[in-house]
């Protein structure tokens, strides 16, 4: 759905697009620009190839400023699909920001870092903040300073609701609250929920920085999960307001990616199970479908990330966490093989961990454990048996 906004004083109209005049404001292409203190909001929209969306989203973002003072940062990820251009000819007053590599959570780092007021809001280039919005959001904000972030109600085109807010399952999984349910209508007060959803959630400045950010191991997909469970850690509060609405289209650049969006998804849970739940790392990475069917090379590359996200001493890390899941492996599959032999030998094995991850794999294979839907390659199916053979030092 499109709005339309009037005329106000110190903006004008062009080719249907709104242009801010904010004399504050001083903005470079290349990037080195300062924004004016006066803003209790930044609005920060990361972009990679979304130029079909950026008109509506921006103009409403434009028709928001009538309600609390802002400024726009948009940083683009590499587009290739003329983005730049769009934005700087048909909105000149949008401060523009070339990333070197497209990876959203990085991206929106570098957008809350260049906030100068209260609060920054996250907004997908898909997603269209609807009138009264950002007003609702703040106010939800200012009258709790415990609230490190406020999301309002966010619905797809054709009304049904997107999320309310997140919400966790027993078996660690981490879903949009009412997704696909009909809009019940009406307002009401905030609610404090698990966490919100990064496409459209306005954060308190200072609760962001407190914790860090984001985390960029992710990439996208569950760092909302993340950052919600780390701020409420930390003593923070996440906030739902059902006055406010945002109208989100859903993976409108995402679609273009050659990025698998569950198994990325996948992936980047058990990054958020190895911080916040790591009692249940082992068990849960060792029935992850990503685990079951990812690359030996991918599965190098995150167990060491994973150690560290789980606490583990440095000198420890990796064996502590192959070791369990080791013993989860077999746990999973009912299977003791001996062929380990005991723990005081695997140190030893570690020393080559290529091999020793590839021969873990291997038997993962051997013992028939299920795999994601469209990479169900059987254990005796020479394709697996190439692929986890091919990680193996010659």
């Amino acid at each position: 759905m499109r709005y339309e906004r009037g005329r106000r004083q110190g903006r004008t109209e062009d080719s249907g697009a709104g242009r801010w005049r904010h004399t504050a404001l001083a903005i470079s292409c290349a990037g080195a620009y300062d924004i004016a203190p006066m803003s209790r909001v930044t609005v920060v929209v990361v972009n990679w190839n979304g130029r079909e969306f950026l008109g509506d989203c921006l103009r409403a973002v434009a028709a928001a400023e009538a309600e609390v003072p802002l400024d726009v940062v948009l940083i683009d990820n590499g587009s290739s699909d003329g983005s730049q251009d769009f934005v700087k000819q048909q909105f000149p007053g949008v401060a523009f920001v070339q990333h070197e590599k497209n990876d959203y959570t990085a991206a929106n780092n570098l957008g809350v870092a260049r906030a100068h007021g209260d609060y920054a809001l996250l907004l997908n280039t898909d997603a269209t903040l609807r009138p009264g919005c950002l007003r609702a959001l703040v106010a939800a904000l200012d009258a709790d300073p415990k609230a490190a972030a406020a999301a309002p109600k966010i619905v797809y085109p054709d009304g049904r609701l997107f999320t309310t807010g997140i919400e966790q399952r027993s078996d660690l999984y981490w879903v949009d609250r009412d997704q696909g349910r009909p809009d019940p209508g009406g307002g009401g007060a905030a609610q404090e929920v698990l966490g919100v959803s990064g496409c459209c959630a306005l954060f308190r400045v200072a609760a962001w920085r407190a914790v860090g950010g984001q985390d960029e191991d992710f990439h996208m997909y569950y760092e909302d999960v993340e950052f919600a469970l780390r701020v409420s850690a930390a003593g923070w509060r996440s906030l739902y307001v059902p006055s406010a609405v945002c109208e989100h289209v859903g993976h409108g650049s995402i679609k273009k990616a050659t990025t698998w969006k569950d198994e990325l998804g996948e992936r980047n849970r058990l990054l958020v199970i190895a911080r916040h739940f790591p009692d249940r790392l082992a068990r849960e990475l060792a029935r992850s479908p990503w685990f079951q069917s990812a690359a030996p090379d991918r599965v190098r590359e995150l167990l060491p990330k994973l150690a560290a996200r789980a606490g583990r001493t440095t000198e420890n890390a990796m064996l502590d966490t192959m070791l369990a899941l080791r013993d989860a492996v077999r746990e999973q599959t009912g299977e003791l093989d001996g062929k380990w032999g005991v723990h005081r030998n695997l140190p030893k094995i570690l020393d080559e961990r290529e091999a020793w991850i590839a021969t873990l794999l291997d038997e993962v294979a051997r013992l028939r454990i299920w795999r994601l839907p469209g990479n169900r390659l059987k254990p005796d199916e020479k394709a697996f048996r190439d692929r986890v053979r091919g990680s193996r030092r010659e």
